[in-house]
Formats: structure tokens, C-alpha cells, sequence
């Protein structure tokens, strides 16, 4: 699927502006707690949460390189902090974000977009980075 197809997709499921304002918070949460979490492990020389990121954003690169761009700077922010917090608190941010999707959801009526195909678990940051990226040079709220 091309990205506008992916994103035309992914809003279809995330039309109230509440659950985009759970999600704006929410998504940043689980990729931190993930992060954090897969810092832990290491592989060689380098922990998970960096191998696992640098295939995310090459995914991103297939389909939206100025995306990827993007989310390759948020994710380097998240990144930084991650390392340096607990890991209880990195396992809070994890459950908390998935608490804020949860909720958005449950406002919205909808079912997390993810449970009918997984790509849209990588789809999800990738939007919001966007979407808050867009609303900031455009100088207004995300959509």
C-alpha cells in the first residue's frame, strides 16, 4: 500500500478530534516505553531499541522519506530520554500510552486500526509525527 492509502486508512479509524489528541500523546508514550524497555537488551554492541528503530525508520524511508526524516529525529529525542529513565517508568509510559489509545478508541467508538492489519503499529507513529510536524508549520493545531 502506497502511504496516502495507508494514512486515508489509519484517519478513517481517528476522526474525533479527542481520540487524535489521546493518540498525540499516547503514541510518543508507547515508542518512548518501547525504547526504553528494548535498551535493556543488547545485541553486540547496540541495544534493541536502536536496531529495532533503524528498521522502522528504513521502513518509513520505502514509504515517505521526509517522513522518515522526521520521525528519525523524534525518535532520537525519545530515544535519549528513554535511556537515561527506569525502567519501571519506561513500562509506565508504555502502559500509560496504550491507556490514552485505549481511551481514544473508546470515545471514538472504533477499534484500534492495528487489530485488522499490524502494520498499522508502525503506521500510527509515522501519522502522528506528521500530523503534529504539519499542524506546527502551519502554525495551528493537528488535524
Amino acid at each position: 500500500m502506497t502511504k496516502a492509502e495507508l494514512f486515508s486508512e489509519y484517519a478513517s479509524y481517528h476522526m474525533d478530534p479527542r481520540n487524535r489528541m489521546f493518540h498525540c500523546f499516547g503514541i510518543p508514550l508507547i515508542v518512548l516505553g518501547i525504547m526504553g524497555l528494548l535498551s535493556q537488551i543488547h545485541v553486540g554492541p547496540f541495544d534493541l531499541a536502536l536496531v529495532v528503530a533503524v528498521a522502522i525508520i528504513a521502513y518509513y524511508a520505502v514509504i515517505d522519506l521526509g517522513g522518515a526524516a522526521l520521525c528519525l529525529v523524534v525518535f532520537a529525542a525519545l530515544y535519549l530520554i528513554a535511556v537515561r529513565l527506569p525502567w519501571e517508568l519506561n513500562l509506565a509510559a508504555f502502559v500509560g500510552g496504550w491507556v490514552c489509545q485505549l481511551v481514544g478508541h473508546r470515545i471514538e467508538g472504533t477499534k484500534p486500526k492495528f487489530l485488522e492489519n499490524l502494520i498499522y503499529l508502525l503506521i500510527g507513529p509515522l501519522y502522528i509525527v506528521e500530523e503534529v510536524f504539519g499542524a506546527i508549520v502551519r502554525g495551528n493545531k493537528p488535524a
